[in-house]
């Protein structure tokens, strides 16, 4: 029975040093670990974590959080993509008619409509004097909220004036800013 009771001694000995081992272990976690992590979740997402017991609830928060701001992020490159190299060349007709339509927007200062002039074209879309005139004609067949005037000659006080074909943008109907997918992206027609 001596054998029997060292045996169990020795078992119950190194149990007890599981024990303290498990103890120092759990120790960390809650002095260090939880307060650790309570910390980081709370400057992440801005709620405050008073218990172990708020952490879900603030995951929850946080990936919501997190997963409408990859939508937006998602709409952004979208729309980034849409828009292609405008500032730069452009190359295809679909950056040509975004830069016109960029041009025009950046051009009507608080007017609903504004007038693009064939030298107009050729500047913000890098086209010779013919192509910009085809634009013109493109831009007003495929675009809604876009026409074209035709050449006329004006009576003014001091005689008269000519005014020359230009593209007449409506820039309240034609948002080159908008989050939709834009009409001269999609080559939607009237």
């Amino acid at each position: 029975m001596t054998g029997d009771t060292s045996e169990l001694e020795a078992r119950l000995a190194a149990l007890g040093r599981d024990v303290a081992t498990l103890r120092e272990d759990l120790s960390t976690v809650v002095n260090r670990d939880v307060p650790v992590l309570k910390g980081t979740i709370r400057q992440i997402s801005g709620i405050d974590i008073d218990t172990v017991g708020d952490l879900p609830d603030a995951g929850r928060a946080f990936n919501l959080q997190f997963e409408e701001q990859s939508e937006r992020l998602d709409k952004v490159e979208q729309r980034l993509a849409q828009l292609g190299t405008i500032g730069q060349e452009p190359t295809s007709k679909e950056e040509k008619f975004a830069a016109i339509l960029a041009f025009a927007q950046n051009k009507r200062n608080g007017e609903s409509k504004v007038s693009v002039t064939p030298n107009e074209v050729r500047g913000c879309a890098g086209v010779s004097r013919r192509y910009a005139y085809d634009l013109i004609e493109a831009m007003a067949t495929e675009i809604k909220g876009v026409s074209v005037r035709d050449p006329t000659r004006v009576q003014t006080g001091n005689g008269t004036k000519r005014k020359q074909k230009a593209l007449l943008v409506d820039c309240e109907q034609v948002r080159t800013e908008s989050g939709s997918v834009n009409q001269f992206t999609t080559r939607t027609s009237r």
